[in-house]
């Protein structure tokens, strides 16, 4: 029932838990139909990351970053270990390009739990929300935000089966004051599973001399108009 739910494109299903709600979409939901017309978008397409935002992975045999520049490219067709994130069309939301959780961004044998690890993302000055596609989670996996759980995958979303191939997209946003600084994905059993992520969005929160910069703005906008 729940893989006709998203074949049939329901947009969403919402479940909130403290300052932050998660989203739910179908694989290839348009960037209009999950609100993030306007965000800055990371498809993992070249090493270089977009302007404020960086990544990182831990494992028990290593791992990188924070960085806005990847130990290099994943493409699910030139993986030598198999074709596990090719399953269902493969894990790239769009272009050809993903990220994997590994210690360098490239395959490794599934018997090699300790260079899959935990993958975070970082948001340079905070973000209001957040999203991200996934694929290949075989088991469930924790979602920290700012290094606190609130909850697993499988829990938040609605329709994401732990299991191969394709789960479709999931979008957190803060409420309030709150922001988002950082998200892990961090295998409930520890490492060892392997998933791969792309098109991550987010809507950066204004730095504060924007803020002023724009208070400022209408500030003297208000007074022209005063005037006249």
């Amino acid at each position: 029932m729940k893989l006709i739910v998203l074949a049939c494109g329901l947009l969403s299903i919402t479940s909130a838990h403290a300052a932050f709600s998660v989203s739910t979409y179908a694989w290839g939901s348009s960037d209009a139909a999950m609100g993030l017309n306007g965000f800055a978008i990371e498809d993992f397409e070249d090493v270089n990351l977009v302007t404020g935002f960086q990544v990182s992975v831990s494992s028990p045999n290593g791992g990188y970053g924070p960085t806005s520049t990847l130990p290099s490219t994943f493409k699910p067709s030139d993986d030598t270990f198999g074709t596990a994130f090719q399953i269902g069309g493969g894990g790239a939301w769009d272009g050809s390009h993903g990220l994997i959780n590994t210690r360098t961004n490239q395959t490794f044998s599934y018997s090699d739990s300790g260079s899959w690890g935990t993958a975070t993302f970082h948001f340079l000055g905070g973000a209001s929300s957040a999203g991200f596609s996934v694929h290949q989670m075989d088991r469930d996996a924790r979602v920290l935000i700012n290094g606190n759980s609130i909850g697993t995958v499988a829990g938040l979303t609605s329709g994401f089966l732990v299991n191969n191939g394709r789960h479709g997209f999931m979008r957190i946003d803060a409420s309030g004051s709150d922001v988002i600084n950082t998200i892990a994905i961090q295998d409930i059993q520890g490492n060892g599973d392997g998933y791969m992520f792309d098109h991550v969005a987010f809507n950066a929160v204004p730095e504060p001399f924007s803020m002023v910069a724009m208070g400022a703005g209408l500030l003297a906008l208000a007074r022209r108009r005063r005037r006249a």
